[in-house]
């Protein structure tokens, strides 16, 4: 009898995901069932399987949705959806689940060689909120809800939105809005998108990076001691309070880089821009100018060093050809 042998990794766009080592599986507790929705077939798969406080959850899909909730029990509740034009191909791409008390690994596995497959599989898992969660995508949006345990949440070709997390650490996409509302990290938190926008709204940690290549970067009720937030077609927006000694830089190539802040803490701002125009409605004690054109029909270089205050935060700000402002809220 022929083996067929099934992915294990995949690498696309220069991200690599692994299915890593492998252990027993665990069968379906329940069979698959196919319904017919015009041209599109379906088959559903579930499982439930325990997972210990503290433990890990880990899914890797190459395409099709992802949906996670935190739950209150101490089970993870796996429910799929296989999707496709020819339903006879549902057997070459299997979903495996593989457990130990303290993780539970999910892979959809295709057949290795085979590149004319048009079978998506669809999750929705809910896991104990406590659970640490890794969740990784070729094709498809991610939604992650309720979740107390680390979190890495990345995608090449989708969407990402993670609400009310206690420690997130990385959402990233490669193609795809990112959106991270009501959040915690007990560590560095880095966000980022290369062709899509990123929001973050609620967010509370000691470092944030933001990064995207072609979206604007808005950041809203946003807390943290360090950020660096940097956009080189977007615009960069910050509003929240800024801490002493904190330290921010917003960097955008084409884009306008606007701070919104109170006055209740005094800053140090280093502010430069091309071609642009800077201005503040705190009123900063600074130097204002700008450098020598080096030769005729060159723009003046025009930069703001000052301080407001007693400078306990430190801005930095710069773009190349947009606006920069710092706005009292």
């Amino acid at each position: 009898m022929k083996t067929c042998r099934f992915l294990t990794a995949f690498s696309i766009a220069g991200v690599v995901l692994l299915a890593g080592p492998a252990r027993a599986a665990v069968p379906a507790s329940a069979a698959p069932s196919i319904a017919d929705q015009g041209q599109q077939q379906t088959e559903k798969f579930s499982k439930t399987v325990p997972l210990a406080k503290g433990g890990t959850f880990d899914l890797s899909n190459i395409s099709g949705n992802i949906v996670i909730t935190g739950g209150s029990g101490d089970q993870v509740v796996i429910d799929a959806v296989k999707k496709g034009k020819n339903a006879d191909e549902f057997k070459d791409v299997t979903i495996e689940v593989t457990a130990t008390a303290n993780r539970v690994d999910v892979r959809t596995r295709y057949p290795e060689g085979r590149r004319n497959i048009s079978v998506s599989v669809d999750y929705t898992v809910t896991v104990p909120r406590s659970a640490a969660v890794n969740v990784k995508s070729i094709s498809g949006d991610e939604k992650l809800t309720g979740l107390d345990g680390e979190l890495h949440a990345n995608t090449i070709s989708g969407s990402l939105s993670v609400t009310a997390a206690s420690d997130v650490r990385s959402v990233k996409s490669i193609s795809g809005d990112v959106h991270l509302t009501t959040a915690k990290s007990s560590g560095t938190l880095t966000v980022g998108s290369i062709s899509g926008g990123v929001t973050l709204k609620d967010v509370k940690a000691g470092e944030i990076q933001i990064s995207s290549i072609s979206g604007d970067v808005k950041a809203e009720e946003v807390t943290s001691n360090r950020v660096s937030a940097k956009s080189i077609s977007g615009e960069i927006a910050f509003a929240g309070p800024l801490a002493k000694g904190g330290r921010y830089e917003l960097t955008s190539h084409s884009g306008d880089v606007n701070v919104y802040t109170s006055d209740k803490v005094g800053i140090e701002v280093s502010a430069s821009t091309f071609s642009g125009d800077i201005t503040s409605d705190l009123v900063l004690t600074s130097k204002f100018g700008g450098d020598t054109p080096a030769g005729r029909g060159r723009r003046m270089r025009q930069s703001v060093q000052g301080t407001f205050g007693d400078g306990s935060a430190v801005l930095q700000l710069s773009s190349f050809s947009g606006n920069i402002r710092i706005v009292k809220r």
